[in-house]
């Protein structure tokens, strides 16, 4: 076993990604945690692009963790794509598309506008965005709390919506002011609201992009207060550094608290290759400009992988001497530190609330849930038996339906699960109003409750499915498990080794382009074949 790391400098990862940062990030949560607590961190944040769907595997690996005496505090939170004022953004998208549509606009809508996919574009978004639909800055938002947590679950629901959507989720001030409670923010990357100003000022001069951040920071202060903190990264770009610089220079004008981050996006320093080739599989087709592979993590420039204390000091010094830029030593460890403090200081050690809460309102006025499901079952069972049996002119229920309803209902009872199967009816019966439902999937096809209510289509002693393959009345879990004798289905991925030597883990449903027999096609992961060249742009 590989001994634990320890650092001299105490510093935890605000500004991570996964691989739910589609075509950006590498590797699943539990893999950046683990790296970070060899690496003798005891916490790290996850910040992917637009979303918290990496939040499960947090949550689900922290417990492991815990369960296996390692202390390592997840924290939870989103780098939110941000519009200074979504309402005249959505204005301005509405005049473009009617001056398309007059000049008779394109044939076909493309895909990318309205898909739930987010693919970060890191070329575009790292410079000044001149389309006015395109619009976005970066934007790290971090739950303090569970307050803050369910307002950053607002926030990112809210920017999937139309009003703040093409190609990108989008969050303004006005929303972030209604979801800020228990919400730490921070400036992020060079694709950052201090970047934007940057890029969008620097022909006028430093006091253009200074007047710029100025203001910004004013109205961040005004939604965040002492939660608004100025971020600042270490590559070898000179870009980073004139932006750090600027952010430095406003932090101490307007008494904003500066933090720096490694911005990880694979989970261990090795993986940056493999990163490399997951991104340009992402744009095949979409982007021509053939590059060569990097030789080493020199050429690349950054590392992105989670740091400890010691690395994000290394990466300060090595890069900044690079680029020729000098900066106080004290300020920017204070910024390495002052993460550390944040992370156990300003945000609460404590997991996402999952207690189930379901609706009142399907219960009657004057029953309880088992009577009114109950109820609900018997005269559902009468309903289906009849249209059943109406052919052959048959009424009566058999026995062996009504001792099944009657067992089943004991059980359901027993693990309070009657509130549950009420709402699940509910749904049913909204969802069968407006569109074809199918009859039944997993072992829930098994309950004669949910066959009679109408959630399912399948009659289960027809065909002799088991109920307790469902429900288990001495399991206080309720559901069958795998100790039960089911065993979970497990992701497969496809390890493909490359000629040096790397390899990258892919689905197998996943389509990529490969040369094969003088032809370039395209093929999925699980149809490819000894001697296939993979194509890399």
């Amino acid at each position: 076993m590989t001994e634990r790391k320890k650092s001299t400098i105490p510093f935890v990862g605000l500004h991570a990604h996964s691989v739910c940062s589609v075509f950006d990030g590498l590797g699943f949560p539990n893999e950046h945690m683990d790296f970070a607590y060899s690496n003798g961190c005891d916490a790290l944040a996850l910040t992917d692009h637009g979303n918290m769907n990496g939040l499960p595997y947090q949550v689900l690996h922290a417990k492991k963790m815990r369960d296996a005496g390692k202390e390592f505090k997840p924290i939870f939170g989103v780098e939110a794509y941000f519009h200074p004022d979504l309402k005249q953004w959505h204005k301005d998208k509405e005049a473009i598309e009617q001056e398309r549509k007059a000049a008779k606009g394109r044939a076909k809508k493309e895909d990318d506008e309205t898909s739930g996919v987010t693919i970060e574009d890191e070329e575009a978004t790292k410079k000044g965005i001149k389309n006015v639909l395109n619009k976005r800055r970066h934007l790290i938002l971090l739950a303090q709390n569970q307050t803050g947590l369910n307002n950053i679950f607002q926030l990112i629901s809210k920017s999937y919506t139309e009003e703040c959507y093409y190609r990108f989720p989008r969050v303004d001030y006005a929303m972030l002011a209604e979801h800020s409670e228990g919400v730490i923010a921070a400036s992020a990357c060079l694709g950052g609201v201090y970047a934007g100003d940057m890029w969008e000022n620097q022909e006028q001069g430093d006091e253009a992009v200074l007047a710029a951040m100025r203001e910004t920071t004013r109205r961040m202060q005004e939604v965040f207060g002492d939660r608004w903190y100025g971020e600042l990264q270490w590559n070898k770009f000179p870009e980073q550094h004139k932006l750090n610089n600027y952010v430095i220079q406003v932090a101490d004008e307007m008494g904003v608290k500066l933090i720096s981050t490694a911005d990880s996006h694979y989970p261990t320093p090795d993986a940056w290759r493999s990163r490399i080739i997951y991104k340009r599989l992402g744009w095949l087709g979409k982007k021509s400009d053939a590059k060569e592979m990097p030789a080493d993590i020199a050429e690349v420039g950054y590392e992105l992988y989670p740091k400890n204390g010691d690395d994000m000091w290394a990466s300060y010094k090595q890069y900044s001497e690079q680029a020729g830029f000098t900066y106080d030593d004290k300020l920017v460890e204070d910024s390495i530190r002052r993460t550390h403090e944040i992370a156990h200081e300003r945000i609460e050690d404590f997991l996402p609330d999952t207690e189930v809460r379901l609706p009142s309102f399907v219960i009657p006025e004057g029953k309880t849930a088992d009577e009114a499901l109950k109820e609900l079952a018997e005269v559902g069972l009468k309903k289906v038996f009849h249209i059943k049996n109406k052919k052959k002119n048959v009424h009566r229920i058999s026995k062996v339906y009504t001792e099944r309803l009657e067992r089943e209902l004991d059980v359901i009872g027993k693990l309070k699960f009657s509130q549950y199967f009420l709402t699940m009816s509910a749904i049913s019966d909204k969802a069968n109003e407006f569109q074809l439902t199918g009859p039944g999937r997993g072992s829930g096809a098994g309950s004669l409750v949910a066959y009679a209510l109408g959630i399912t289509q399948v009659d289960p002693i027809l065909y002799d499915l088991q109920f307790e393959r469902f429900l288990l009345a001495d399991n206080p879990e309720g559901f069958c498990t795998e100790e039960e004798g089911i065993t979970p289905v497990e992701t497969v991925l496809y390890e493909i080794v490359l000629e040096n030597g790397d390899s990258i883990k892919l689905t197998p449903n996943m389509s990529i382009k490969i040369h094969r027999n003088g032809k370039n096609t395209l093929v999925k992961v699980e149809g490819l074949t000894e001697g296939d060249e993979l194509m890399v742009a």
